[in-house]
C-alpha cells in the first residue's frame, strides 16, 4: 500500500491511499528493530480488499515535527518485524493481566 501523505495525532495517523482514499488509524506501537523504527497502525473502519483486525506495519521515522512512512521492502524484514511486534503484544497481554 502506498501512501502519499500522512497526518499524524497523539495516537491516530492518517493514510492516504492512492486512489486518495483517507483511512484513519490507531497507533498500536511505535517501537525499534536493530537501527530502525517501525510503527503498527488499525485501520479504524474495514478498508475494502483487507480483513478485518488485519494491521499494518511500516518503517517509521521522526525529526520531532515530521513523520515519514515508508514501506518494509523486504520479506525477511517483515517476518522480523511482525515477530518482534507479536512478541510486544504477548507483553502487552501479560502485563494487563497481571494489573
Amino acid at each position: 500500500m502506498n501512501h502519499n501523505n500522512t497526518e499524524i495525532t497523539e495516537d491516530t495517523i492518517t493514510l492516504y491511499l492512492d486512489n486518495n482514499k483517507e483511512v484513519e488509524c490507531d497507533i498500536l506501537a511505535i517501537f525499534p528493530l536493530k537501527e530502525q523504527f517501525y510503527v503498527a497502525l488499525m485501520p479504524q473502519e474495514p478498508i475494502e480488499g483487507y480483513e478485518e483486525g488485519e494491521y499494518f506495519l511500516y518503517r517509521y521515522a521522526s525529526d520531532g515535527e515530521n513523520v515519514e512512512l515508508s514501506d518494509i521492502e523486504s520479506d525477511a524484514e517483515w517476518e522480523a518485524v511482525e515477530d518482534k511486534f507479536e512478541e510486544l503484544l504477548d507483553e502487552d497481554e501479560f502485563n494487563n493481566m497481571s494489573e
